[in-house]
């Protein structure tokens, strides 16, 4: 017998704002595709392309535009939106089976006696808060963090197991930090004197906005002085690389296995698609859309799409590109 907890798909439809048809009082426990759903779950059709999925599925309940409406089989949760309103469900279905034992009092926590952890929070087992950290209401971290000096977790921000908080950086509240990141490390900075380098000990800080979410193994380094900077709304994917002193503008994306490269600026609302590269120094405006693969060598100061590297050929033909490329400078020195 499933240990999951229903809901009844009137309910869940009031809760993401959405119309329905169909029976109210049916329960459902989650949310799978159209080809997958079983009988107690919901699906969703959000391209056209996989209408014909339609026709087969067993799903209780349908997510569905008014236009595609018609061809469901069984009982609709419409909206204008299907992507958005199938985002929203999959926030129901988490909190609806979220279990959170409250464990501050275990034997297996190392809590400094002037950090301020709000009786709410759900601290894991193995975790170590330093001197003077505050955690918020509603906070969950799990296993094996830490949590260094003077550090702040804002309201209901969940920490995934095994990341590394460093001293004096702050998260906000509603953020998701997700397992093996790593926030407030040193950035590359080092002098060099004859043979040797001189390390350049970083003491700024990192300042992370409301409703951040970064992705799983990712770094952000503190500023060598001052902070880096990530705005409300920035969404972070994997293995992303946000180095000291960059400012991230709210509301912009960034893809895996992007890295930015120190003392950079990035505007509110842009894309940076994956394996990106941006080097240091510069600045991109607001709205900017990065396409994958780019690598940004100069300031951006017009809003739009950009894009570099070679699109995917076959072999001989790449080969033969390539040896163009290489007599591209000979046209300049031709003579007119």
């Amino acid at each position: 017998m499933s240990s999951k907890k229903s809901i009844k798909l009137g309910l869940l439809a009031k809760k993401i704002g959405a119309k329905f048809e169909g029976d109210a009082d049916k329960e459902v426990l989650g949310i799978n595709t159209l080809q997958d759903a079983g009988s107690k779950e919901i699906a969703f059709l959000t391209r056209s392309s996989f209408a014909k999925e339609l026709e087969s599925t067993k799903a209780a309940a349908v997510i569905i535009s008014p236009e595609n409406k018609e061809l469901a089989p069984c009982s609709i949760i419409e909206g204008k939106d299907p992507y958005l309103l199938y985002a929203k469900a999959t926030q129901i279905f988490k909190k609806l089976n979220q279990n959170k034992d409250n464990l501050n009092n275990s034997d297996y926590l190392d809590v400094a006696s002037t950090a301020k952890v709000h009786e709410s929070a759900n601290i894991g087992p193995f975790c170590r808060i330093g001197e003077g950290v505050v955690i918020e209401e509603g906070v969950s971290i799990g296993s094996n963090v830490d949590v260094a000096e003077s550090s702040k977790i804002g309201k209901k921000t969940i920490i995934y197991p095994n990341c590394s908080v460093y001293e004096d950086v702050s998260i906000g509240q509603e953020c998701i930090i997700h397992s093996g990141v790593t926030l407030g490390s040193d950035g590359l900075g080092f002098a060099k004197e004859n043979d040797n380098w001189i390390k350049i000990e970083h003491l700024g800080k990192v300042i992370i906005g409301n409703r951040v979410e970064i992705g799983s193994n990712s770094s952000i380094d503190r500023g060598s002085v001052g902070s880096t900077k990530i705005g409300n709304d920035v969404k972070i994917d994997n293995l992303v690389h946000i180095a000291h002193n960059v400012s991230i503008g709210s509301g912009t994306a960034i893809a895996a296995n992007s890295a930015i490269a120190g003392s950079t600026i990035v505007g509110k609302n842009c894309t940076i698609a994956g394996c990106c590269g941006v080097v240091d120094n510069i600045k991109i405006v607001d709205s900017v859309h990065i396409t994958a693969m780019t690598l940004v060598t100069k300031s951006i100061k017009e809003s739009g799409t950009y894009s570099s590297g070679t699109p995917l050929m076959q072999n001989k033909e790449w080969r033969k590109s390539a040896v163009a490329f290489k007599r591209l400078k000979d046209f300049n020195s031709s003579p007119k």
